[in-house]
């Protein structure tokens, strides 16, 4: 039986684990149902809470350490909803499924749980993780993920392969397009040899192998240099330090999303390499949806689902991120080729103002809300 009774029409999306600025959580998603007239109200931890806010915040303390997250993050999270009683809890993290599926139980909410990746898969990217360690949290994403399938109202996918790991019957796609009206159409101005990657600095995410490339450029074009906008993350700042101390390499630290389209616009061509990891190879990644929408090419690695479902539109190329003289051939190909450069540039624009954006993916959040909304209580 329910217990107390929740606020009718209020919607929360909930997150232990991702930025208080998260680009699909604060920025698309909340954003768009905020735009659509919900009630909704964005829990995360942050510094403060931000009641004047669109949509508004409600802070959850720091928490020290993954087990500290888990426990005192989630007790947090729990004191919260209690305050907000929302009709609609929708969480972005595996790990909240439990504490979503009890407040279900007593309070007859509806829930949606976000799936912004391949759970599973996910397991192979985590370096924190002892390889003896790694069977038993698969097995434990496996039955995270089957509880949403099957306790869950409806799923929220980023890609359709990650919907394709579910059954539920309200299981719809929304795309991690960028928002067309965050890109205003400009005159492009690249900045001579300027590369720029925008997003979290790991070595997963090719942090020296992109330092690498831009530095083998620079012996032949020595106006090569690499602007890198994010936070250097598991380690990663030791590298990020010695290649600042030269003239090819500028960091600009986390920028707020605001900022973000008139760095990428800078650019003469923007990097994309991943490690060929289980969860990456089949990923759909936003930064390279920003370069498009900038109208900048992209250099991205040569994985075989990227090229399927990218090449057709000729805004970039593509290259063995495994192969430091291979990609560093190709960009110094692509810096010396403004023509090309302008062509690939314009082809990725139009994609994005043609359909690839978050304006035609928010209709789809905000039916699945307003239909869970008008069955609860």
């Amino acid at each position: 039986m329910p217990g107390r009774v929740v606020q009718p029409g209020r919607v929360v999306h909930l997150s232990t684990v991702h930025h208080c600025r998260d680009n699909r959580i604060h920025n698309k998603e909340c954003q768009a149902l905020a735009k659509a007239g919900f009630d909704i109200t964005l829990v995360v931890h942050a510094e403060h809470d931000e009641p004047d806010a669109c949509p508004p915040l409600v802070a959850l303390p720091k928490s020290k350490g993954r087990l500290g997250r888990l426990l005192g993050g989630q007790r947090a999270a729990w004191r919260v909803l209690e305050r907000l009683r929302p009709a609609l809890l929708h969480v972005h993290d595996p790990e909240l499924v439990p504490l979503a599926w009890l407040w279900r139980r007593l309070h007859g909410a509806k829930l949606i749980f976000d799936a912004h990746e391949d759970l599973v898969a996910q397991i192979e990217t985590k370096s924190y993780l002892p390889a003896p360690v790694r069977p038993v949290a698969k097995l434990v994403a496996k039955v995270l993920v089957r509880w949403a399938d099957q306790g869950f109202d409806g799923i929220v996918a980023a890609t359709n392969d990650v919907a394709a790991g579910f059954r539920n019957p309200r299981t719809v796609v929304v795309h991690n397009y960028p928002w067309l009206s965050d890109f205003p159409l400009l005159e492009p101005a690249p900045g001579p040899g300027r590369v720029v990657y925008a997003g979290d600095l790991t070595e997963e995410r090719k942090l020296t192998f992109m330092i690498d490339v831009v530095e083998r450029v620079r012996v032949q074009r020595d106006d090569a240099h690499l602007v890198l906008a994010g936070r250097p993350l598991g380690g990663a700042q030791a590298a990020l330090d010695r290649a600042c101390s030269s003239c090819a390499v500028e960091h600009v630290g986390l920028l707020p999303p605001p900022e973000v389209p008139a760095l990428v616009a800078s650019a003469s061509v923007g990097l994309i390499f991943l490690e060929p990891l289980p969860n990456y190879v089949r990923s759909l990644p936003t930064k390279l949806f920003e370069y498009m929408a900038a109208g900048v090419p992209f250099l991205a690695s040569d994985f075989a689902f990227w090229r399927q479902e990218f090449e057709h539109w000729d805004a970039g190329r593509f290259a063995d991120s495994s192969d430091v003289e291979a990609c560093a051939q190709v960009l110094l190909e692509m810096l010396d080729d403004a023509d090309a450069r302008a062509r690939m540039g314009a082809n990725g624009r139009r994609a994005i103002e043609q359909g690839v954006n978050f304006e035609a993916e928010a209709p789809k959040l905000v039916a699945l809300t307003r239909e869970l909304l008008g069955t609860a209580g």
